[in-house]
């Protein structure tokens, strides 16, 4: 009897199991399998970092490495007349580093014309060039020695005692700079006396000594102070070497010490340091300045950051600050020759496709019509479409210098760059000895693709299940409209065309379980290399109809059977069980469902209170429904969770199709299934909302 009473209730269990999994089945539909980590949205670029002259305080080591070798900061335009660019001046020597002045005193400049005290010259030449910032720079702008006005487009510290200009914002528009150009006579400048301040005379004691004695045997029967700072200058060009590859100093030693007695080899910042010093230690004043070589004479060229440089500069009574330059380079800027000579520019070699987002290489040869290779000019690359058309502006992509006739440029395909057919274009611009000359094979501008899918990993065999993809260029995350691609599953091919959002949505169905790979591909055009992806889909089989088993166990006699033996079994078993029961916990649903007359949207603010992980994701998602009832009111309360996903996709940017997927799958795995859900996937829903909500936030706000 026993053992009849508990098949009964077993029978009993078994059909109400039945039933109740029926009805899951059928508010679930066809079950997805969530993976929160697969193809989620990635990070925005980055925006891009600020260009070599864009700190403000940096220390200048002497013999300090020098910068690599870059792609260009600024352009210049029109002959600036003078081979020093300043940025700012150095006094206080310590140790091997030059430190730049600490709270000068400023004046605003909004255009005004500066005065001077100048006087004694022999001719004073009004100079003007134009320089065009190619990175976003900050600080000290770069201006020449006697700058007067600076035509910027906002407003400017002026500091009057270290003849510098300063910008406190990024900046990357282009100025104009006026300067004056004074030609003094040697009989008035070995009779002028340097202006003796403090800060220019100072020396430490450990090299004073030491330095002082070198100084007068160098100045030795010199009899003025103009002079004595020429012989210092010959000295160290005559007697030391340049040398990229120098010996550093020893620990423990100056530098420039290290130099002027032992090593005698360094670069410009030992040469033109051991002059101010040797100055200073016989009373003569002198300060360092920071700042760039340029071409005097070139009406265009390039300033890249290894041109940085420090030379020496002393101030005259009347004379105002005089340059000097006592490194074996850079340190004449001599006349121009008149006469230059014709070059011919070859691109012998080039990548023939460049990938937007990404790098290509052009090399080649400048020459002169004997064939003998010119070094110290500059090339730049340019794109055009059409280098017949005088009126469309190349955009330049790098530039590099020309040494020994060869020049091997590393050009950047930034996302801006449409795709298609280009010319190549290498210009090979004109100095004081050679002219220009041009290049211009072709090139193919292309862009990368990536495509991906969204949809079920886990569908029953025989259901239709709907998948969506997407098609987008990589360089810049925009769609691709009306691109090709296929998809191939269970032996099948079918032709998609992508939508204005660079969407495609296709119906699946999977004949047989096991598994199934889905493939969705885009394959290369002219223009755009071609990508795909790939999806693995568990095919299960789906559970017996209950309709079936419930009609055969409703019907007679076994009905009357089973609602007997049910009647009995339950009633025996109750008895016996009844006092156990009582003490057994109480299971809660997986989810109580909120109530739904408060209308409480993500963006109340207001706390949310929640008994398990489960129920705080369904909570999650109905404030979110609520938020978007308000942005959109085509959205009603009827919808199921997929027709408000497939609504949504219409209205929020492509960039949160993925995040939007997650949502609802999160939800319905919260709802529905027996998986359990973590803090973690909490947090992860939480997140998946703030990201979509701050996507349509910036997507309005470009359409603004």
């Amino acid at each position: 009897m026993k053992n009849y009473g508990r098949l009964a209730l077993l029978i009993t269990v078994l059909a109400l199991s039945v039933g109740m999994l029926s009805t899951a089945i059928n508010i679930l539909g066809d079950i997805t399998e969530l993976d929160l980590d697969e193809d989620k949205p990635g990070p925005v670029n980055t925006m891009m970092s600020p260009g070599a002259m864009s700190r403000s305080d940096e220390e200048v080591e002497v013999g300090g490495s020098e910068p690599h070798e870059l792609g260009p900061i600024l352009m210049i335009k029109l002959a600036p007349k003078t081979k020093y660019l300043r940025r700012y001046p150095c006094s206080n020597y310590s140790s091997g580093t030059w430190i730049p002045p600490k709270n000068p005193e400023g004046i605003l400049y909004e255009g005004q014309y500066m005065t001077s005290n100048i006087t004694r010259y022999s001719s004073a030449s009004p100079v003007e060039f134009y320089v065009e910032p190619l990175v976003d720079l900050s600080s000290y702008i770069l201006v020449a020695q006697n700058t007067f006005h600076v035509e910027f487009n906002s407003s400017l510290t002026y500091y009057p005692e270290l003849i510098s200009y300063w910008s406190s914002e990024l900046y990357d528009d282009p100025y104009w700079v006026s300067w004056r150009q004074y030609i003094f006579s040697e009989a008035v400048l070995r009779n002028s006396k340097p202006i003796e301040k403090e800060e220019n005379l100072r020396i430490s004691e450990d090299l004073e000594t030491d330095f002082r004695r070198r100084a007068e045997t160098i100045t030795e029967g010199k009899t003025s102070d103009y002079e004595k700072y020429q012989a210092i200058a010959e000295y160290l060009l005559e007697r030391y070497e340049w040398n990229k590859e120098f010996d550093p100093a020893p620990p423990g030693i100056d530098p420039v010490k290290w130099f002027l007695f032992n090593s005698r080899e360094g670069i410009g910042s030992h040469f033109n340091s051991a002059f101010v010093l040797l100055a200073r230690s016989i009373g003569l004043p002198a300060r360092a300045v920071v700042g760039y070589t340029v071409d005097p004479s070139a009406e265009l060229q390039y300033v890249m950051p290894q041109q940085a440089y420090l030379w020496a500069e002393v101030e005259f009574e009347d004379l105002g600050w005089i340059t000097f330059d006592a490194s074996p380079k850079h340190y004449m800027e001599g006349d121009v020759n008149i006469t230059r000579e014709e070059t011919y520019t070859n691109i012998t070699g080039n990548d023939p496709v460049a990938l937007k987002g990404k790098q290509f290489n052009v090399w080649g040869t400048v020459k002169v019509e004997n064939g003998t290779g010119v070094s110290d000019l500059q090339v730049e690359i340019i794109l055009k479409k059409d280098k017949t058309d005088e009126n469309e502006t190349g955009l330049i992509v790098g530039v590099d210098i020309v040494q020994d006739g060869l020049f091997n440029v590393t050009c950047d395909a930034t996302p801006e760059i449409e795709v298609g057919d280009y010319n190549l274009i290498a210009h090979a611009l004109e100095n004081q000895w050679y002219k220009e000359s041009f290049s211009d094979p072709p090139i193919r501008i292309m862009a990368e693709t990536q495509v991906s899918i969204t949809g079920p990993r886990r569908v029953y065999e025989g259901r239709n299940i709907t998948y969506k993809g997407q098609v987008i260029d990589s360089s810049t995350g925009e769609p691709l409209s009306n691109a090709s691609l296929s998809i191939n599953y269970a032996d099948n091919t079918y032709d998609l065309r992508s939508d204005e959002k660079g969407r495609v949505a296709y119906t699946a169905i999977f004949p047989e379980n096991g598994q199934e790979n889905m493939t969705l591909e885009m394959k290369g055009t002219d223009y755009y290399v071609g990508s795909k992806t790939e999806m693995t889909v568990s095919v299960l089989v789906p559970p017996p109809s209950p309709n079936n088993i419930i009609s055969l166990l409703l019907g007679f006699p076994q009905n009357i059977i089973i609602a007997l033996s049910g009647a009995i079994g339950v009633g025996l078993y109750a008895s016996r069980r009844s006092k156990r029961m009582e003490e057994e916990e109480f299971i809660e649903p997986r989810v109580i469902l909120p109530d739904p007359n408060p209308r409480i949207g993500y963006e109340d603010g207001l706390p949310l209170d929640y008994g398990s992980y489960e129920e705080g994701v369904v909570k999650l998602f109905h404030r979110f429904y609520v938020s978007m009832q308000r942005k959109y009111p085509d959205i009603d309360d009827s919808m199921t969770p997929r027709e408000f996903e497939n609504l949504l996709m219409d209205k929020v940017p492509s960039n949160a199709y993925l995040a939007l997927e997650d949502l609802i799958t999160s939800y319905e795995v919260a709802m529905y299934s027996n998986f359990k859900v973590t803090q973690e996937d909490f947090k992860r829903t939480n997140a998946t909302i703030d990201l979509i909500i701050e996507l349509i936030k910036d997507e309005r706000g470009k359409q603004e």
